[in-house]
């Protein structure tokens, strides 16, 4: 689906007009669709671009493939839920009172926009959550254009609809990175 999300960019999008770029898909996993030299890059068995099962933290998170350290394990929304959950507990186990409990209390759980949402009220904890998501999300982009040097670099997926917010914290962050 994200090389089909490429295609569509490519072709209608942010892409238009170019003949390489990368699409990433923040969503359940990291999906990945790469076109360089207007043609698709799925390698010989049309199963490449899988780049969220890069290894961006060698021994680190089990991700859903069974390798351990994936940029899925730490990029995703699932991953992002994870880290937000985790802080929670963290901060209950404190006696730290959030904003993101608050959030999740009322949306009925967890979501990708639980800590983003808490980091825009001011919240601590909702800030550290977002800053480390940020980071793994940076590191990994910025390999993806160190890789491929794409003239267009597109997100997609729930955690692209945090838009301009998400932009203006992650691109400063891959230009340092790159």
């Amino acid at each position: 689906d994200a090389t089909v999300a490429a295609l569509g960019e490519c072709c209608k999008g942010g892409g238009q007009g170019c003949s390489s770029m990368v699409m990433v898909t923040l969503g359940t996993g990291v999906g990945g669709g790469i076109i360089l030299g207007g043609k698709v890059i799925s390698g010989f068995n049309y199963a490449g671009g899988e780049l969220g099962h890069i290894v961006i933290e060698v021994d680190g998170v089990q991700c859903g493939c069974g390798r351990k350290g994936c940029w899925e394990a730490y990029s995703s929304a699932t991953a992002l839920i994870r880290m937000t959950t985790e802080k929670l507990e963290e901060c209950k186990r404190r006696g730290h009172p959030t904003k993101m409990e608050e959030l999740a209390s009322a949306q009925g759980k967890v979501s990708g926009r639980t800590a983003f949402d808490g980091m825009r009220l001011g919240d601590a904890a909702a800030t550290e959550v977002v800053n480390e998501y940020v980071e793994y999300l940076a590191s990994g982009l910025a390999s993806m254009v160190n890789i491929f040097q794409p003239e267009v670099l597109s997100i997609g997926g729930g955690i692209s609809n945090e838009g301009q917010f998400l932009l203006d914290l992650l691109i400063p962050r891959v230009r340092e990175m790159q």
